[in-house]
């Protein structure tokens, strides 16, 4: 760390600098703030000699400039430590005039270097007191810490019309090939996880609640680790795979703290609405995604509650991995119908699952609005059990269907159609499939031309897809309550398409990975669907979870868009849905979002 110092008359300012060279010309210095008093002498540390300059203005560099800097006197003239190059004046003022206004927003900037607090206000308040130290002298910039809310206000205040943006900037871009839409996908376990540990987080809170236990302090665990991985680099998947492990456990631990809590609120809360004996303590089965729940193995009875964190009422399907064969109860003892029918071997085979259940219950619950409902098991002891009707068929033909939908496949686990029988309008389906694979790019990312695939960016070699398998086989189960599609690509890649009686919506779940890399080739998964559905290239999809934008493919509305990438340009982040449609038909697709845990 190699000091600058910069003398303003008796004045001294320092600057630090990082990784400045010890010998290092002085006129190649960066900038800072014009000088109106000469001589001006600027000294390099270690340097042998004084190096007067007597041109002005002089422009000295500060290493992280404030916050919010607004600035009533044009030009200001600021650089930036560590920007590509080192900006010329005429380079500054283009960028000053970028502003509709004179009050000029500097934010801190470099988010890889932020390590030292004391440190960095530090020296923002030297820059601050010695910029404006020069009003004395005539300037008329004014340099102080600021905040959105003020900075807004200031805008506010000047008076004029500003223009509106209905869009936003996704797909964002930075260089013609670095389409920022790799993230949309990466670590999709992880980001799984988070969803899962906020639900539980909400669960929690809600029961401390309603509960009146008064463990606020236990929930805290949960809460701040929760903060933490919104963190720009973790909620999007591009952290470092030991970073993305300490999220991992911080979550593992804050959930282990928060279930002392949600247990705590059941023994006060279920004696009171339970027609039978509650049996405790409970506990979370956090791995029910990969059909496994350890503790209830081999038991002869256990109970099952869910939660509904939601305002209204909601209809949740059940599926419970069991390894004997049981009665099940309502809240009010009353046997319920439910359908016992094996794990697919897709879901057995799952790298890490443990359970030895072979087998699951499947049964419809209506759960109340902010409420829970409880489940009581009991093992059948040699009594007489009537066996529903299930029906099972290996790569044939298999239709799906309720009172609402029709879902046709043909014997090669190909997609047909699906017909809404209630307004008889049919989607049909080319026979291509679900699961298409691009070849990522293998870049060295050295270049704009050579940006490699990875976990910010999205760039396939070609836009040329290919199918994961040329064959699949397809296992059709259907009983009362569910029938099902379970379509195998390949070893790592399938998904079961699932309807439920009383159901308007076809459930899809798809299992990928490992996904093979010895042949050290990088491999893009994506789920697609092709119809003959007439969109004109225009499709629908959510901008932050419930605003809805139109999307034109290659086409940007606010600014000209040049095609470069025309398969990675055109992904979108989906929060809640996407559609596509025309005069009279419309597909559209919802993301997984449990209402109930």
């Amino acid at each position: 760390m190699l000091p600058i110092g910069v003398s303003f008359g008796a004045l001294p300012i320092w600057v630090f600098v990082f990784a400045l060279p010890i010998w290092v010309p002085v006129y190649i210095l960066p900038i800072c703030v014009s000088a109106y008093i000469l001589p001006i002498w600027v000294s390099v540390y270690m340097l042998p000699v004084w190096v007067p300059v007597y041109t002005l203005p002089i422009w000295v560099s500060a290493y992280m400039l404030p916050v919010w800097v607004p600035v009533y006197t044009l030009p200001i003239w600021v650089s930036v430590y560590m920007l590509p190059t080192i900006l010329t004046c005429k380079q500054i003022l283009t960028w000053a005039h970028g502003f509709a206004t004179n009050h000029i927003m500097m934010t801190m900037r470099r988010d890889f270097q932020y390590e030292n607090a004391n440190m960095w206000f530090q020296n923002l308040d030297k820059l601050i007191k010695y910029v404006n130290a020069q009003q004395t002298n005539g300037s008329d910039v004014n340099m102080f810490y600021s905040t959105p809310s003020c900075y807004l206000y200031a805008l506010n205040k000047v008076g004029r019309e500003w223009a509106s943006k209905t869009d936003d900037f996704f797909p964002l871009g930075d260089t013609p090939h670095g389409f920022w839409t790799g993230y949309f996908t990466s670590r999709p376990s992880l980001k799984r996880y988070k969803r899962h540990a906020n639900n539980i987080l909400q669960v929690a809170r809600q029961l401390n609640a309603l509960s009146q236990i008064n463990l606020r302090s236990s929930i805290f665990d949960l809460s701040e680790a929760m903060g933490v991985v919104q963190h720009h680099d973790a909620i999007s998947g591009t952290e470092k795979q030991h970073v993305a492990d300490d999220y991992a456990q911080r979550l593992s631990e804050g959930i282990d703290t928060v279930a002392d809590v949600i247990n705590n609120a059941y023994d006060k809360l279920l004696p009171n609405e339970s027609k039978v004996t509650m049996a405790a303590p409970q506990f979370l089965c956090q791995y029910s995604n990969i059909s496994e729940c350890l503790p209830i193995e081999g038991q002869d009875r256990f109970t099952l509650t869910l939660w509904n964190p939601t305002t209204h009422p909601v209809t949740h399907h059940a599926r419970v991995p069991v390894t004997k064969e049981y009665w099940i109860r309502d809240p009010m003892g009353s046997i319920i119908p439910a359908e016992y029918i094996p794990i697919p071997d897709t879901t057995k085979n799952i790298p890490g699952r443990k359970s030895s259940a072979q087998n699951q219950y499947i049964f419809t619950i209506l759960l109340p609005a902010l409420g829970f409902s409880t489940y009581y098991f009991e093992v059948k002891n040699g009594e007489i059990i009537e066996k529903k009707h299930v029906t099972t068929t290996r790569n044939e033909a298999c239709t799906l269907e309720n009172e609402f939908l029709r879902v046709e496949f043909d014997d090669q686990g190909n997609l047909h159609q699906i017909i809404n029988l209630e307004k008889r309008i049919a989607v049909p389906f080319t026979a291509q499939g679900f699961y298409w694979l691009y070849t990522s790019f293998p870049g060295s990312s050295s270049l704009p031309e050579f940006q490699a695939s990875g976990a910010y960016v999205f760039r396939p070699l070609t836009s040329k897809t290919q199918p994961v398998s040329t064959t699949r086989t397809i296992i059709c189960t259907k009983t009362e309550t569910v029938q099902s599609a379970m379509i195998v690509f390949n070893e790592w890649a399938s998904q079961e398409v699932s309807l439920f009686q009383g159901a308007p919506t076809v459930e899809v779940e798809w299992t990928v990975g490992p996904i093979p890399i010895d042949d050290d080739v990088g491999k893009e998964i994506v789920v697609r669907y092709d119809t003959d559905i007439e969109s004109a290239s225009k499709y629908y999809t959510d901008a932050n979870g419930r605003q809805v934008l139109e999307r034109i493919r290659d086409y940007r509305p606010t600014w000209n868009y040049s095609v470069v990438e025309n398969v990675s340009g055109n992904y979108y982040p989906i929060n809640s849905r996407i559609w596509i449609k025309d005069g009279t038909r419309q597909l559209t697709i919802l993301t997984g979002n449990n209402d109930a845990d």
